[in-house]
């Protein structure tokens, strides 16, 4: 397993390094121009900038997974090696988890930039204490509670050789989300697609979607790699 990660770190593009951090500076700099625009007179002042960050946080993690987990596929599927590549004497759903687990570990790095961007924008823009709590909870939540989309995403990018319905479908999913979230239909929230708007704690009950995320997730990881063990390649 470790030795089928460190191929698919190898064979990664330069745009999946390179979206991590252009994903995370974009969204700081949007998150500051709102705020600045928007909601810098507000009574909620600097800490504002928490709920500006609850608008954007969810969909910018998702649209990030829905090409990261695109471009890491389209390699196969352009040089039609999937059949050979499942030859190799190693369990074909090790191949379909390395390439989940090395989404993770990209869509971390980016919380992590995010987490970071954030504690130094405030430093050098507010005086008064900066939430940490807040800070670092509500990126590292929203990672958790988006797992369950990084599921659905993998294995739509791997079963489709045209990429632009894993595309279309995860650029949906992650517009949808934000209105799913916000709908005065509960079951509507029970969705994948609504975990990581609702997990932010800035709203009750966050918690639940949190573990929903990482349970979901795992149980559609798995059912993927069922699927793609049985597929005659």
């Amino acid at each position: 397993m470790i030795r089928l990660l460190r191929t698919e770190w190898m064979k990664l593009r330069t745009f999946c390094l390179v979206l991590p951090v252009a994903a995370a500076v974009l969204l700081l700099g949007v998150i500051s121009a709102f705020w600045y625009m928007n909601f810098r007179e507000s009574p909620g002042g600097a800490y504002a900038t928490m709920s500006v960050m609850y608008f954007f946080l969810s969909f910018t993690l998702m649209l990030s997974v829905t090409l990261l987990t695109s471009v890491m596929a389209s390699a196969e599927h352009e040089t039609k090696v999937w059949n050979r590549l499942c030859t190799i004497p190693v369990a074909k759903m090790n191949i379909y988890l390395s390439k989940w687990i090395v989404t993770c570990l990209l869509l971390f790095i980016e919380v992590l930039l995010i987490i970071a961007g954030t504690i130094v924008l405030w430093k050098l823009f507010f005086h008064e204490p900066a939430p940490l709590e807040i800070i670092v909870k509500q990126p590292l939540y929203c990672f958790c509670a988006v797992l369950a989309f990084v599921s659905i995403q993998t294995w739509l990018s791997i079963m489709f050789a045209n990429q632009s319905m894993a595309i279309g479908a995860g650029a949906a999913g992650s517009m949808a989300s934000l209105f799913l979230a916000r709908s005065t239909f509960p079951v509507l929230h029970y969705m994948p697609w609504t975990y990581p708007p609702l997990s932010t704690p800035l709203i009750p009950g966050h918690v639940r979607w949190v573990f929903a995320g990482l349970a979901v997730g795992v149980v559609l990881l798995a059912a993927g790699c069922w699927h793609f063990n049985r597929k005659d390649w």
